[in-house]
């Protein structure tokens, strides 16, 4: 698998460069769901870099978790968070938008498609994906009981789970939707998957 490691390198240098300029590194920009879903990849792929991991077999259950919260970034924020995402001033910031939104996590999935075994994840694993981002969910409801204040003025990161700004009814709403549609995504992932073979 001698394509793998270049392949990864790549990603996780373009993921430096992504978070890097999309943060600003402002701290506050730290605890948004793309910044963390990036640095989870970075984190990962080094990991699988580095001589140790490359000596131990992978975990794919993991591997899928990990592509699944990259792709919540990229399908929410071309889904849902657009067209505000369009509020950047230069080319350098659609660079870095870019980067985190779009190609890293395509060259996650990319990387799935490519390197990984298939036909192997087990049947609880759709479930078990949803773990990080309801994670996030519980995470940016406990800094906005901190009182943190993000970028955009507000205590919630994003204005779909803004309670503030749109009410809990409507919070609840588009987290149950979410998190079924997610659940229905892990499933079609985990259905694909298992049309390959070892």
């Amino acid at each position: 698998m001698t394509a793998a490691k270049p392949y990864r390198l790549c990603l996780v240098l373009l993921g430096l460069i992504g978070v890097m300029i999309n943060t600003g590194l402002r701290p506050t920009m730290f605890l948004y769901y793309t910044t963390m879903s990036n640095l989870l990849c970075i984190v990962y792929f080094l990991y699988l870099l580095w001589p140790w991991g490359r000596r131990h077999s992978v975990n794919e259950n993991f591997k899928g978790a990990v592509t699944l919260a990259i792709t919540v970034t990229m399908l929410i924020y071309w889904a849902i968070l657009m067209p505000s995402g369009l509020d950047l001033h230069s080319v350098w910031d659609w660079t870095g938008s870019l980067l985190v939104h779009l190609v890293v996590p395509c060259l996650v999935i990319g990387d799935w498609l490519l390197f990984d075994r298939k036909a192997v994840f087990a049947k609880w694993a759709p479930w078990a994906w949803l773990v990080l981002p309801l994670s996030y969910f519980v995470f940016a409801l406990g800094m906005a009981k901190a009182g943190v204040v993000y970028p955009n003025g507000a205590h919630y990161p994003y204005f779909f789970i803004n309670a503030d700004q749109i009410g809990w009814p409507a919070v609840d709403c588009y987290v149950v939707g979410l998190t079924l549609f997610f659940l229905l995504f892990g499933y079609g992932l985990k259905a694909v998957d298992g049309r390959f073979t070892h």
